[in-house]
């Protein structure tokens, strides 16, 4: 078959097939308060389109863009948050389904726990570095097992790869009942040149990654909804190249080569969150995690309370009071702040 008719083909296919589109957004402003004073700003505005191409028979192909319209949320970590953009192809029944874009990295809670849009978050900007990023992958059910590959830049959404260095992440899950429990169990494993950034330089993520280092990473998660009680589980353990490369234009190899990145350092991090919902609208939780290398650790308590109003599944507000705890060699910081935010769906 020439490439001609291939088109053809195909666009005949798409004229004869069914479309829908669905327009949504956001609004997230925020109120903190901390010992330095207060502030009151928009952290993030979004506009979500999402396509659906069906055939007489089965979808295919499905596609989704997030829309950052404005926000406080500046510089590179914005990039934690905003720039999905993917289509989806379902392969058939039975058969693996393919992302190509923009996606989070489906590596432990990451996968099925959209965060994007909460006080609290998990540990991924510490123990990973990223949450979405380019690449290609399949995901798909294999028995009882729920499988995620990933094949991806390691350099963010909107970015070039400067250094050819790929990300492989790779994830496998069970979902299973336990009396009246429903359980999740997810094992997942990471391999590529990502982001870095010491202990003593967090403060400063959203100037960007200055470094990067090959990194490896396995994760456990667990995720159980028990009537009321959500809990959420996470621990990961890693090893980093002990140097960080500044150049971004030499492949990863030639980098192991140049620096000597034989020897590694040992890195673990964990997450923890328990929601109870007291009624329908009504939902406290509490969550800890922390991040401890060869530098020292990172770590945060958070409590909070999210009120859901009745009837209305589009409004949200959410509060949290955090501590954080960073201890190295040449800081031993303990500080504190209050949020609380609304989130607003349509």
């Amino acid at each position: 078959m020439s490439r001609t008719s291939f088109l053809l083909i195909l666009a005949a296919a798409v004229a004869i097939a069914g479309t829908s589109v669905r327009l949504g957004g956001a609004l997230i402003p925020r109120f903190t308060y901390d010992d330095m004073g207060n502030s009151f700003e928009l952290m993030g505005a979004e506009g979500d389109i999402q396509a659906q191409v069906t055939g007489q028979t089965r979808d295919i192909l499905t596609a989704m863009i997030q829309v950052r319209a404005g926000g406080a949320m500046s510089g590179w970590t914005s990039g934690f948050h905003f720039g999905e953009a993917y289509a989806l192809f379902p392969l058939g029944l039975s058969l693996p389904t393919i992302r190509v874009g923009q996606a989070v990295i489906p590596f432990g809670l990451l996968a099925d726990y959209d965060i994007h849009t909460q006080i609290i978050q998990t540990s991924f900007a510490r123990t990973l570095g990223l949450r979405l990023d380019p690449g290609f992958g399949v995901l798909g059910a294999l028995g009882l097992l729920d499988y995620r590959l990933w094949l991806s830049n390691g350099n963010g959404p909107d970015m070039m790869d400067n250094d050819r260095g790929k990300v492989l992440t790779a994830r496998l899950a069970h979902r299973f009942l336990l009396g009246d429990a429903d359980v999740t169990l997810g094992l997942s494993g990471l391999y590529g040149s990502l982001p870095y950034w010491s202990l003593d330089s967090l403060a400063k993520m959203d100037e960007g990654p200055r470094s990067y280092r090959a990194k490896y990473r396995l994760g456990l998660d667990n995720t159980t909804d028990w009537g009321p009680l959500t809990l959420r589980l996470e621990g990961v353990l890693g090893r980093d190249a002990s140097q960080a490369d500044e150049v971004r234009g030499q492949k990863l190899e030639a980098r192991v080569q140049k620096f000597g990145l034989s020897t590694t350092v040992s890195v673990f991090g964990y997450y923890g969150e328990a929601r109870y919902a007291v009624t329908r609208w009504l939902e406290p939780m509490v969550a800890y995690d922390g991040f401890h290398t060869d530098e020292g650790s990172a770590r945060t308590l958070s409590a909070g309370l999210n009120f859901y109003p009745p009837n209305i599944s589009a409004f949200e507000i959410q509060t949290a009071y955090q501590r954080n705890f960073l201890n190295t060699a040449t800081q031993n910081m303990e500080d504190w702040h209050v949020i609380a935010q609304v989130v607003v769906r349509f």
